[in-house]
């Protein structure tokens, strides 16, 4: 069984996922991704991947080309070495773009830096998102 968690952060959505990642998913990922109206990016985070199925892949396309069809970005990050393989062998690779750790960064810090104009969130004002020098 998959099991998914959902952060918002700004305008984006990070979906980490864990476990399977095969047939019957689809539409629990859509239902969790597409109910975010305000949503510019979608992350998936499949570092706790340990199995992908052709359906999986099917899913990740199906994703994707939702997400462009509304305008959306849609990223990868964390793949796995097996997963990676599987996205090259059925050529779905090109068509995905993934994240690398300061790509990610750089995603978080923006939408950090956009929810702060919105003033949703401050890192000045709360002293636990504040990073600490020691």
């Amino acid at each position: 069984m998959s099991r998914f968690t959902a952060s918002e952060i700004g305008e984006t959505v990070l979906l980490r996922c864990a476990g399977r990642f095969v047939t019957g998913d689809v539409d629990r990922l859509r239902h969790a991704i597409h109910g975010r109206s305000q949503t510019r990016t979608i992350v998936l985070d499949l570092a706790e991947i340990n199995i992908m199925d052709a359906a999986g892949v099917g899913i990740l396309a199906s994703l994707r080309a939702g997400a462009h069809a509304a305008g959306r970005k849609f990223k990868l990050m964390n793949l796995s070495p097996g997963v990676e393989l599987i996205l090259k062998m059925t050529r779905r690779w090109s068509g995905l773009e993934v994240c690398s750790v300061p790509e990610m960064l750089d995603l978080l810090c923006d939408a950090i830096t956009q929810a702060e104009a919105k003033g949703a969130v401050s890192l000045r004002q709360n002293p636990k998102l504040q990073a600490s020098t020691v």
